[in-house]
């Protein structure tokens, strides 16, 4: 599978809102069960390669994580730098930037929401390159 971006429809042969069940004779899927969790409820799909989540709540996929590749126009999303994202991209983020250090690294993840279309890029910190992209439809 490559991960193509469509904006607010799907990354590659996974469509947002569409049910898990389509697709789990066809790939094979590690699978966290988080349905108890008040943060982030739901079940979570993963993919090694290219590694993905799928972040499914009541069957349906909601949210698409990326984290090695997400191709746009040809380019991988993955790896570009924040202004060359936005080069890339046409767009600009709103709103503040989140500045979060969750792991004992050190090293702080900037969150930028995309909302025009539909995503949430993370940079690391220590090199500003763009580490994960989030698609959703909102």
């Amino acid at each position: 599978m490559i991960p193509i971006l469509n904006v607010f429809y799907s990354v590659g042969d996974f469509i947002l809102n569409s049910n898990i069940n389509d697709y789990l004779e066809k790939f094979s899927f590690e699978i966290n069960d988080f349905s108890s969790d008040l943060h982030v409820p739901g079940v979570h799909h993963s993919l090694d390669c290219p590694e993905i989540t799928l972040y499914v709540h009541n069957n349906l996929i909601e949210c698409i994580g990326c984290y090695s590749e997400l191709l746009y126009k040809g380019c991988n999303l993955i790896g570009l730098t924040i202004n060359e994202f936005i080069s890339q991209i046409g767009e600009n983020y709103c709103g503040e930037v989140d500045c979060l250090n969750f792991e004992d690294d050190d090293i702080p993840q900037y969150v930028y929401e995309f909302e025009s279309i539909g995503l949430q890029v993370w940079v690391q910190g220590s090199n500003g390159k763009i580490v994960s992209i989030t698609v959703s439809t909102h």
